[in-house]
């Protein structure tokens, strides 16, 4: 009788955790919202102003080899390119921040389905890692299209480079997916 009870109440605590789980993966669904935006405008943001930086210091040398001799270009060159290489490492940094931001918004959008499927457990280990693969290929590919977006203004070679190398998480996806279709056609036929 007392280890019945006990069973009881482990099983109400269990569900009573899931349940608080459960909803807090729902109330983190916003939270997903905001940083799947937030990775997207920052990104954006960030390459929008790289490309109008680019734009101006063509126009700028463009001015420039015009107007002034040889020795004062090279001087100002010189100058002119130490400055970038920290701009450009901060820009990195910041590529790298909006795909992580990316990444951790479209993992916590599918939280409350790793969340649903957590009591079976051959299931859930496999649902929990096919989630984080899904949601770093897709942050990933986005990414990289939304760089090569911007680019494809600039530079169009190396915006289609992007593009590419973009669309190849997705094309991975993809194939993995019907892959895993055609298995199960294979058992079920």
């Amino acid at each position: 009788m007392n280890k019945q009870s006990e069973n009881q109440q482990n099983e109400e605590v269990s569900e009573n955790t899931f349940g608080r789980r459960f909803k807090t993966a729902l109330k983190n669904l916003g939270v997903g919202t905001v940083f799947l935006i937030a990775g997207l405008f920052l990104l954006w943001h960030n390459e929008s102003k790289i490309l109008e930086r680019e734009q101006t210091i063509s126009q700028a040398e463009a001015v420039l080899s015009e107007t002034k001799p040889n020795a004062e270009q090279d001087a100002e060159k010189e100058t002119a390119q130490e400055a970038p290489q920290t701009t450009t490492a901060f820009r990195w940094v910041l590529r790298v921040g909006g795909w992580v931001i990316l990444f951790l918004g479209l993992a916590t959008l599918f939280k409350p389905l790793v969340v649903l499927v957590e009591k079976i457990p051959l299931i859930a280990n496999f649902v929990g890692r096919g989630i984080t693969i899904f949601a770093l290929l897709s942050s990933l590919s986005l990414t990289l299209i939304l760089i090569s977006a911007v680019w494809m203004v600039a530079r169009p070679v190396f915006g289609a480079l992007m593009l590419l190398a973009g669309i190849v998480p997705l094309l991975f996806l993809y194939r993995s997916g019907r892959r895993a279709r055609l298995k199960q056609a294979w058992k079920n036929a």
